[in-house]
């Protein structure tokens, strides 16, 4: 596909902006975006699809998009939010295989697309990258690994403190990547139905630990939060 000049110089402003091209020259940038396009994807929507991800590698420069799986009970299990500066997906990069997964959109997209064939071709000339590829992937299996050892082992309590921590930006003082999603959403992240989320939510409150507004949740004693994580639940 052809990317017009004016495109080429706002996509490649974009990427420049994502951890996976640190390093990356401006030469191999430009060959990249001639085979991008931006595509917007509304909330609500059913645009994505597992075959569309198997073809296709994307960009996330605005929005959040929720992956999960689903089982024949309809029961699903969020693997995780992906939000500005993230991608999907590199498994299917990496091992060429549909991945069994769902997306689900949680805030409208807009997203730079290019093909998986395109994308792996260029990555072959370029290692440094690729190598970047490989680390953000290694991140998310991390990231999945915490959740189920949280899951697994810790009571509500903790794993909401958890949730909290890890989305807790120590420079920005905020939560970020889960603030304005709705309790439905966070429930599902801890394994839980709302109504016992929002139970939690409430005893953090009059604990003092956090402030809570409409899809918005300030921590405010980031020392008791912490202490929750490995102390139990000391509300029962």
């Amino acid at each position: 596909m052809a990317t017009n000049q004016h495109n080429a110089e706002v996509y490649i402003e974009l990427l420049r902006m994502h951890s996976l091209f640190e390093g990356t020259t401006m030469e191999s940038l430009t060959s990249l975006v001639a085979h991008c396009k931006m595509k917007y994807l509304i909330k609500g929507t059913p645009c994505i699809g597992k075959e569309k991800i198997y073809y296709n590698f994307y960009f996330i420069t605005k929005g959040k998009v929720k992956v999960f799986n689903l089982n024949n009970s309809d029961k699903h299990f969020t693997l995780f939010i992906l939000s500005k500066n993230d991608v999907f997906d590199v498994f299917t990069l990496v091992n060429n295989r549909q991945h069994n997964v769902c997306y689900e959109i949680l805030e409208s997209l807009e997203v730079l697309v290019i093909s998986m064939e395109a994308l792996r071709d260029w990555l072959k000339q370029n290692p440094l990258t690729l190598n970047c590829f490989f680390k953000y992937t290694v991140q998310k299996f991390e990231l999945l690994e915490s959740h189920i050892l949280d899951l697994g082992t810790n009571n509500l309590t903790a794993r909401l403190a958890n949730l909290l921590l890890q989305h807790y930006n120590l420079n920005s003082h905020k939560i970020e990547r889960i603030n304005d999603l709705t309790h439905d959403e966070l429930a599902q992240l801890i394994g839980t139905s709302r109504a016992v989320f929002n139970r939690h939510i409430q005893e953090f409150k009059k604990a003092g630990i956090i402030k809570v507004s409409r899809k918005h949740i300030e921590i405010v004693n980031l020392t008791l939060l912490t202490e929750l994580c490995q102390s139990g639940d000391p509300f029962n």
